[in-house]
């Protein structure tokens, strides 16, 4: 009868010119490297927050990759898992649910029935697939089905990362035009970042001839204009038709942050004299009785 621990195995099958007779160190932890971040991204995207984030990931995001290794064969490259109580005492939790566990399992439903996924989560599992070397594919699976109905093994390769990938169809993607900081980018895949200044983070793709505009703007307040649409209330996705740099506030001669002399200012003016109030009238008057009457009022105004 099987216990806690195997019903709560997660079992990793790694393939690949780089996985025949196990897998070299530094192969692995690239790959284990990626697909904890995809883990990380996976549960940051359905708590409705930016996939992607600079630093380090907050307690919480850290629970969602505890698991420890608790055995590696070979044939291929095969890791077997535990999910954990923490990162840092590694305790069993075995039938007790784990964030990290629950976590797994969304990421792979939303695989399975392909949708869900943010597209940061789909290229860091590509990166990890592409990290096992020529024909790289990976399979994950859990020992035994969980209380909630969920797949429990999937077989990530090149073609079912593509169809993940493909955007959807134009008819259902409008146009958008956004702007905000160009603050992240990432030469493979040709993504960038864009974040609008009511916070949302737009992940966008270019096309090749973009790059040399798109590196120019790294830092830059930018428009662009692409198909694309919303994935949560915190991020998009955008297929980049155009880009563009927005200009900055420039003060222009026009206004001085010093105050300037009256003399100056009456000398830019052409005002080289009292004037009086006859300058308010205006020359194409007709001289009539209305006209002198106007004028007599003003005066009389400035005599007392």
């Amino acid at each position: 009868m099987p216990t806690a621990e195997t019903r709560k195995a997660i079992t990793l099958r790694l393939q690949g010119s780089k996985a025949t007779r196990g897998v070299p160190l530094a192969t692995f932890e690239t790959f284990i490297e990626n697909f904890l971040a995809a883990l990380r991204y996976h549960y940051r995207a359905t708590a409705l927050e930016p996939a992607r984030k600079y630093g380090r990931p907050y307690a919480k995001e850290e629970l969602v990759t505890a698991f420890r290794l608790v055995s590696f064969r070979i044939g291929s490259g095969i890791a077997v898992l535990e999910p954990t109580t923490d990162e840092t005492d590694g305790s069993v939790l075995g039938d007790v649910p784990t964030v990290s566990l629950d976590n797994l399992t969304s990421l792979l439903s939303a695989v399975t029935e392909r949708k869900g996924l943010d597209s940061a989560v789909v290229d860091a599992l590509d990166t990890a697939r592409r990290a096992l070397g020529t024909e790289g594919r990976f399979e994950v699976s859990i020992g035994a089905p969980t209380v909630i109905e969920r797949p429990t093994a999937v077989s990530l390769d090149e073609k079912l990362l593509d169809e993940l990938r493909t955007p959807v169809e134009e008819t259902t993607r409008p146009l958008q035009t956004i702007s905000g900081r160009l603050h992240a980018i990432d030469l493979e895949p040709d993504k960038v970042g864009i974040r609008t200044p009511s916070g949302v983070d737009w992940s966008c793709r270019y096309p090749e001839h973009m790059e040399p505009l798109v590196k120019s703007l790294i830092g830059s307040t930018v428009g662009a204009r692409g198909i694309g649409a919303l994935t949560s209330a915190r991020s998009g996705s955008l297929e980049l038709q155009a880009i563009y740099a927005i200009p900055q506030y420039e003060q222009t001669s026009l206004f001085t942050g010093e105050p300037l002399p009256l003399d100056e200012l009456l000398l830019g003016q052409k005002v080289f004299g009292p004037q009086g109030l006859e300058v308010l009238a205006d020359p194409e008057w007709e001289d009539d009785e209305e006209s002198e009457r106007f004028l007599e009022a003003i005066f009389d105004a400035d005599r007392e």
